[in-house]
């Protein structure tokens, strides 16, 4: 199945990391996007519900959840996810010495891949620990090494962020960014921008509203409704109560 998933996977050029830093559908083959979206909507790691919002931490409501830690219940579904990722990898042709994962729901994907690829391995925390020694960074490293870093999904970007900090502080560098989704919000390609971070994700919004569509998961006007999320989700949160 992953041979006839990676069959679409791009054209014949490398892959050019450039600005924008948080590359467009049209820049990947859509076709192996798509692919890997219905993989998530199969194994309920995205649900998309515009008629019946979730709220999130944020207190916002919104008409998508990504739950990827349900990734990992699916074994085989978790092997093609990480030798998508891998394939975007290999295809970015970035060098780097160690993985990076984010806390908490990157971390699992970045051991896979540094496992398969016998890779060391970093985790990256949100903030610097409160106690101990007051790491935010675990795990054994050099000043001056390079990362690759390995989230699960980029929404606004805030963890990109408060990572970035974190590297920037340990005397390190990150190369780049691999992530199973991206919902490709204006903010976050701010963001990566900010710290000249290209980003690759296996999938991202466009590719689930389009994926959703073809299975049927939405009805009338409901696509419509995702978009206008994506365009201003506090307005859109606002508007719905």
């Amino acid at each position: 199945m992953f041979r006839k998933l990676m069959d679409n996977r791009f054209d014949n050029k490398r892959i050019q990391l450039r600005r924008p830093y948080l590359l467009r559908s049209h820049e990947m083959d859509q076709n192996f996007k798509i692919k890997f979206a219905k993989i998530l909507l199969k194994i309920g790691a995205v649900e998309v519900r515009p008629r019946r919002p979730f709220r999130y931490a944020s207190g916002l409501r919104g008409p998508i959840y990504c739950d990827n830690r349900k990734i990992l219940s699916f074994p085989n579904e978790r092997r093609l996810i990480r030798d998508g990722l891998m394939q975007l990898i290999k295809e970015s042709s970035w060098n780097f010495d160690q993985l990076a994962g984010l806390a908490t729901a990157g971390i699992p994907h970045a051991a896979l891949l540094a496992d398969r690829m016998e890779k060391p391995m970093v985790y990256i925390r949100s903030s610097p620990k409160g106690h101990g020694r007051g790491n935010q960074i675990e795990g054994k490293f050099h000043p001056g090494e390079r990362l690759l870093l390995v989230e699960d999904l980029i929404n606004q970007g805030s963890s990109l962020d408060q990572a970035m900090r974190g590297v920037q502080r340990a005397n390190l560098k990150a190369v780049g960014c691999v992530s199973i989704v991206s919902y490709q919000m204006e903010k976050a390609q701010e963001m990566a921008k900010k710290w000249e971070l290209p980003c690759l994700s296996l999938t991202d919004f466009d590719s689930l509203c389009l994926a959703a569509k073809e299975e049927g998961l939405l009805g009338e006007g409901e696509l419509d409704l995702l978009k206008k999320w994506r365009q201003d989700p506090k307005a859109w949160s606002e508007r719905i109560g």
